[in-house]
This record gives structure tokens, C-alpha cells and sequence, in this order.
């Protein structure tokens, strides 16, 4: 009896890659080449709203290559949407996503799909030391690192990357998660899944610039800490008994100066007390405003994500059937 022959599912997310769209997939196409004897192949390209050539060239892909399709967002709803469409509408009984600037190297596929073949359900990838990096870079990284050691039950190191493989029982387990914030390099640390890692050195971007802004690295370490971790709620509630103890003692120590005689400034005592409670009640109230902003926009329903366009040749596309976002009627 012929032993099964298994879809693998390559999931990549573009963002305004024209320049780059041509040689990365020449390159994936060149590894896939060495398991398609083995493996089916399809291939989802995920357009995130980009406004350059990147739709088109994703068109005439799929034109000319049945084993391509694509999605394309009504506009930019950022790359942990774009995978999750990815995941959502890919077929295959492994799903890989990687980068579509070359950052995350396809000749590494084949690693990943041999770690999957010997049992592992995910197979993560780790950005070895590169010393191409900023300071400034090295040491948001280190601190991230730390931070999320501290606070955080499912610890996620900065050298993880979204080039990683899931076996369809970790891609079905992932989808029912139904987070607005979407940190999935977490989420998936949290399923629990048989895991292993490969390290990759990370190749400079084929074309173009960076899509990652200062701003949206700082709000993707944001949903990374709210989203896996209680612990800054608890903030307030430790601030406000620390200030207690040290007002107390301020007062005690206060206390005994008065009776020795000492002269105290009552009003600079008031102006620093209010100083400390008023800092104390804001941070805390901003800390709870965070978590009931995320609960605010989880309970509206909206979709993570809209299509505007799917392969012409793929209409069942249009309502995946294993969605937890919501009714994509619309899309």
C-alpha cells in the first residue's frame, strides 16, 4: 500500500513587496521544487491592503501557476491578520508562514518539514545573532526578553520569528482562539503541541524597506504583555501598599521630628503626597484602561480582517469554515 502523500500549505503575507515579490518567489518555488515529488504544494499569498504593484503581480501568479491563490484585505489590518487569513484558508495538513522580503530564507523548508515528519506538531523558528542590528535594536530586544520572563506565563523570546510550521491539529487548536490582539508567536507557545526549534541566520530583505515601524513594534510588544500576563492589573494594587508603608513611615518619621522640635513645611509635605497618590491612581487607571480597551473592542465582534479580492478560481474561499472571527459575508 503507497504510503500517504501529505499537502504542505506555504502561507506568506505581503505588504507593498513589489520589488521583492519576484525573487522570493523564485526562490520559493526553486526549494518546493525538492518535495513536490514527495508532498502536494499550494501556495496562499495574503496582499494586506498593500497600494503598489503587489496585487497585480499576485494576479498573474495565479494565473499562470495553479498551485498559488491569493487573498487581498480591503486595506493594510497588519501581518498577524494576514497570517491568521493565511492559516484560516490554507488546506494543507502542514501549514508554513514565512515573510515574503527574504528575511526568513525558503531553503530552510525543508528543515522545517522533516522536524514535522518526526512527529512534532510545531516547529518554531529562532533568528540566530545578528550583528547587522542596531544598539538601539540588541537592547529593545533584551528588554523585551526580560519583561516577558517576568511577567508573563508563556514566556516568548524576541529572536522567535513568524516563519514557523504547524501540523493541521495545531493550525485548527490555533483558530479557535478568537483574540482582536493577535500575538501569535505567544499563541502559539500556548497550545501546548509537541514543539521544536531550528535556528536560521536572517538574510538582508531582498528589495525595499521595512513595513515596521518604531510605532508598531512598541504596540506589538504591548499586545505581547496584555495578552499573556495579569500581572501589570496588579500594579496599582502594589503601588498603592507601597506608598501606604512610606507615607506611614514618612509620617512617623515626620512625627518625631515635630517633637524634637523641628520645623515642617506642611504645605510641601501635601504637595508631594499629592503628587505621589495622583501618580499612583493615574497609572493604575491607565494599566485597567488598556484591559478594558482590548475588552471593549473584543466584545464589538468586527472581523480581524476584510477581503476585497480571493483567486478567481477558488470561490469556496469565500467562507471558510473554520473562522472564529466572525461572518465574513461582506468580504
Amino acid at each position: 500500500m503507497a504510503a500517504p502523500r501529505y499537502k504542505l500549505s506555504i502561507v506568506c503575507p505581503a505588504f507593498e513587496e513589489e520589488e521583492v515579490l519576484p525573487r522570493f518567489h523564485a526562490e520559493l518555488c526553486a526549494v518546493l521544487a525538492l518535495l513536490e515529488n514527495e508532498y502536494d504544494i499550494e501556495i496562499l499569498y495574503i496582499d494586506d491592503g498593500s497600494r503598489d504593484g503587489t496585487l497585480d503581480f499576485l494576479r498573474h501568479l495565479a494565473a499562470s501557476d495553479a498551485r498559488i491563490r491569493y487573498l487581498s484585505f480591503s486595506r493594510n489590518f497588519g501581518q498577524q491578520a494576514a497570517l491568521t487569513a493565511g492559516m484560516e484558508h490554507a488546506r494543507g495538513d502542514a501549514v508554513i508562514t514565512l515573510d515574503s522580503d527574504l528575511q526568513h530564507p525558503p531553503s530552510l523548508i525543508p528543515a522545517l518539514v522533516e522536524q514535522w515528519r518526526q512527529g512534532h506538531d510545531i516547529v518554531l523558528t529562532f533568528r540566530e545573532d545578528d550583528p547587522r542590528l542596531s544598539y538601539f535594536k540588541r537592547l529593545s530586544s533584551r528588554a523585551f526578553n526580560a519583561v516577558m520572563r517576568w511577567l508573563s506565563d508563556t514566556p516568548v523570546s524576541s529572536s522567535a520569528s513568524d516563519y514557523r510550521l504547524l501540523s493541521r491539529q495545531a493550525v485548527d487548536a490555533l483558530l479557535r482562539l478568537p483574540e482582536k490582539h493577535r500575538f501569535l508567536r505567544g499563541m502559539v507557545n500556548w497550545l501546548g503541541f509537541r514543539t521544536t526549534t531550528v535556528a536560521f541566520h536572517p538574510a538582508s530583505r531582498g528589495a525595499g524597506a521595512t513595513k515596521y515601524t518604531v510605532r508598531g513594534l512598541l504596540a506589538l510588544a504591548v499586545d505581547a504583555l496584555l495578552s499573556f500576563s495579569k500581572l501589570p492589573l496588579r500594579l496599582s494594587l502594589f503601588l498603592g501598599l507601597l506608598l501606604v508603608v512610606l507615607g506611614g513611615g514618612f509620617g512617623v518619621m515626620m512625627l518625631g521630628r515635630s517633637l524634637g522640635g523641628a520645623e515642617i513645611g506642611g504645605s510641601q509635605l501635601v504637595l508631594i503626597a499629592l503628587f505621589l497618590i495622583g501618580g499612583a491612581i493615574l497609572c493604575g487607571l491607565g494599566i485597567v484602561g488598556e484591559y478594558v480597551g482590548r475588552i471593549y473592542e473584543q466584545v464589538k465582534g468586527r472581523p480581524l480582517y476584510l477581503l476585497k479580492e480571493i483567486s478567481p478560481e477558488s470561490p469556496s474561499l469565500t467562507l471558510p469554515a473554520r473562522s472564529p472571527h466572525g461572518d465574513r459575508d461582506a468580504a
